[in-house]
């Protein structure tokens, strides 16, 4: 096949493996980044332009005005980059957009996602990059919704209550829950309907490197598998770009040619969601006098205008609420503003771009930021061939008081909103030496897990609601129980281990309670069963069936509305606010904490839970149950109801893991009546890199690369993937694989 890029400057070829890998071979590394839009445009158009208006608050101008709040809070706190600066890395990005551009421009007719959402393709610009990124940083991890639901619960229940809930929470915290405890009391939780989507779970990933003389290879290695909702088409698209002395293989969103993840001759990289706390809450003494128009556009309807009040720290939710008409302003008991810490700082198309072309792990870092501002929330690491190893915060955030050893005494966290008026909260924004947080470690070898990365050593708080520890633990035991002499096989039984160390910290204070309560024989059996588990999540294990059912009755929320009273606000916090997740038995059973005195209550309810489970599973599987059997996994393409796209998707199958293990696989809350659970999130693929030879590595995708319906390489990944094998993927193009080549010059 031939096409055309004009803009090209010479013939560059497009060459597609046997697994839907499309190797890129160009004279020229901006004519690389052509071939690579192009091949992503061929195969993930609709899902770019999807992503395009979701990040630029376009998205009810095609899907209606249930997108409404979603493009006004786009809007209003810039997510949409209304000011794009130039950077060194334009050209990157450029090369690649004439490259998707060049595929909109050869179409002969609407591909049929376009067809069914009413609208056409259209060419792509840098002010599209730009809002992306900005969009990755905003979406990603969300705490604003924690820090209203946290000031409330201490507002209405006092701030001992919950003290022990959260990550750190110093005494200047609780002085500010004291001196705005009427305001925090009169906030309106309809700000709640401003979170897109409306129900949301935390995402995870991990990521591990070491030093050359770890490895058996004697040269640095690294392992990523960062964990996203499963779907087809897949959330990345992977490709490899070859020029004259450069190769670069890697991971990237669908429209952007940053590639998240990757590696090119000299050095590799990874990353994870880092749960960085980019917002902070303020709660104003009087009624803002700014004000912003914002027009959203709504397909067959005409254009929404709306007009937000703002405050110094940005735009006022009841503003919004009101707006949307989900709230009166009017009547509401305070004025909540929202600060993003990216709301103001522009950002350019080009920032990322360059990764992939650096020789070394310092120009690595170099490319992260620009003018000390970094658009996403990730921890990255990265490691080059000559043991140079880094681990960044590349985010921008602000730089609030509390920190250290002794953050009880420090400061605020901005764990809970902040009163407006005062000037001691107005806090900088980070630089980007502050957040090379960790170079050449001594252990020699760093890692990452959507865990507090910082813990007591960091110059102010970052991680304010993490995830739990569990596989960053796992991760540190494997490493020190190898020690040295690593290989990529080593690194594969890594990524696909089931010990779920969480579990080994929450069963013995499970078994306490249950050992606590008069004996019964459904009891006694999950007594058993939990007494001797391994604390490996196999397919067929029993104990398995017991614990996670029980996490996802939510023993903790019943607790507390039984000592507290049932209130909205309880009821509503997993889904609503997950980041506020530390509610195990040791955090009720903290020392000083007011829960102790209602023990016997929160045993009673694990029991009550416990027996529940035990009774499904008996009842509907009798002695033949096994974690196999409930826990199962499937997805496909959002549109397969719907023709061409009704064989597009995988599954069921069973499959052993769960949130906490390495092996992620997070499900979805069962069905009322049912424990049954269904995943929906994991590795979105596997990779394993040895720099001793980084044209050579291990790979493999949860479904496949392809995108659109008649591809083969939709979902041709998903069995090697579930099974746990990798594909021996080679850059070599006298080793690859190739079935279709596509050849193009300039025009």
């Amino acid at each position: 096949m031939t096409f055309a890029i004009p803009e090209a400057d010479a013939s560059l070829e497009i060459c597609w493996d046997n697994i839907g890998v499309p190797h890129i071979f160009a004279n020229s590394i901006p004519d690389a980044f052509r071939g690579m839009g192009y091949a992503c445009a061929s195969e993930r158009l609709w899902q770019l332009h999807l992503s395009n208006l979701y990040a630029t608050g376009t998205a009810a101008s095609v899907m209606g005005e249930k997108h409404i709040p979603q493009d006004l809070m786009h809007k209003a706190f810039n997510v949409t980059a209304r000011e794009v600066p130039d950077s060194p890395g334009d050209y990157i990005v450029d090369a690649y957009l004439q490259g998707v551009n060049a595929y909109v421009d050869s179409l002969d007719e609407v591909p049929p996602e376009f067809l069914k959402a009413g609208t056409e393709p259209r060419h792509y610009t840098r002010h599209d990059v730009a809002s992306r990124y900005r969009f990755t940083g905003w979406f990603q991890h969300k705490t604003w919704l924690e820090k209203i639901y946290l000031g409330k619960l201490m507002a209405e229940h006092g701030v001992e209550y919950f003290r022990h809930h959260v990550l750190r929470f110093s005494n200047e915290d609780a002085m500010c829950i004291e001196s705005l405890r009427d305001a925090l009391l009169g906030i309106d939780m309809n700000v709640a309907k401003l979170l897109f989507p409306h129900e949301t779970r935390l995402s995870g990933s991990n990521n591990w490197a070491i030093n050359g003389e770890l490895s058996a290879s004697g040269f640095p290695m690294l392992a990523t598998d960062p964990h996203q909702p499963h779907s087809i088409p897949n959330t990345f698209f992977y490709s490899h770009l070859s020029a004259p002395n450069w190769d670069a293989f890697g991971a990237s969103f669908p429209g952007v040619p940053y590639f998240m993840m990757g590696h090119n001759r000299d050095v590799s990289w990874g990353l994870t969601t880092g749960c960085v706390d980019t917002y902070d809450v303020f709660v104003e003494s009087e009624a803002p006098g700014n004000t912003q128009s914002y027009t959203v556009d709504v397909a067959n309807q005409p254009s929404r205008s709306f007009t937000v009040s703002e405050s110094t720290h940005g735009p006022i939710l009841e503003s919004l609420t009101d707006a949307l008409g989900f709230t009166d302003l009017r009547g509401a008991g305070s004025i909540t503003a929202l600060d993003w810490a990216m709301r103001d700082q522009p950002t350019s198309a080009g920032v990322l771009a360059l990764m992939p072309l650096a020789k070394n792990s310092q120009q690595l870092g170099d490319a992260l930021f620009e003018n000390d501002v970094c658009p996403l929330v990730n921890n990255i690491i990265c490691v080059d061939r000559h043991n140079d190893m880094h681990r960044y915060i590349a985010t921008t955030l602000r730089h609030r008081s509390g920190s250290g050893e002794n953050h009880a005494e420090q400061g605020v966290t901005g764990v809970v909103p902040l009163p407006g008026n005062n000037p001691d909260y107005h806090f900088r924004l980070s630089t980007a030496a502050e957040l090379l947080v960790e170079s050449n470690p001594l252990k020699k070898y760093t890692l990452t897990a959507n865990s507090d990365t910082m813990g007591d050593s960091g110059r102010y708080p970052i991680h304010n609601f993490p995830t739990h520890d569990a596989r960053a633990k796992r991760i540190d035991e494997l490493l020190q129980k190898r020690g040295s002499n690593f290989t990529t096989e080593y690194f594969a039984d890594m990524q696909l281990d089931l010990m779920d160390v969480r579990a080994r910290e929450l069963v013995p204070n499970i078994l306490q309670s249950l050992e606590s309560q008069p004996q019964h024989e459904r009891l006694e059996l999950a007594i058993k069963l939990l007494a001797d588990w391994d604390y490996v999540a196999t397919t067929d294990s029993k104990a398995a069936c017991i614990l996670y059912p029980l996490l996802e009755k939510r023993s903790h929320i019943q607790f507390m509305e039984t000592v507290l009273g049932k209130s909205p606000l309880i009821t509503t916090m997993s889904s609503i606010a997950p980041a506020l997740n530390r509610f195990d038995i040791s955090h009720f059973m903290a020392e000083g904490s007011p829960w102790l005195a209602h023990r016997d209550t929160l045993d009673k309810i694990i029991a009550e839970n416990v027996i529940a489970i035990v009774e499904y599973l008996t009842t509907n599987y009798a002695d033949d149950w096994s974690w196999g059997k409930i826990h199962q996994i499937r997805f496909g393409h959002s549109l397969r109801k719907h023709k061409p796209w009704q064989a597009i998707h995988v599954g069921p199958d069973p499959i052993g893991g769960s949130a906490t293990t390495l092996r992620m696989a997070r499900h979805n809350p069962p069905v009322k009546g049912s424990i049954e659970q269904e995943v929906y999130h994991g590795p979105a693929f596997r990779w394993i890199v040895d720099m001793a030879d980084p044209l050579r590595f291990k790979f493999v995708i949860a479904g496949g690369n392809g995108g659109r319906p008649d591809s083969e390489h939709v979902s041709d990944h998903y069995t090697a993937w579930l099974k746990g094998d990798y594909f021996d993927m080679s850059l070599v193009r006298e080793e690859m694989n190739i079935v279709r080549q596509d050849k193009t010059g300039s025009e």
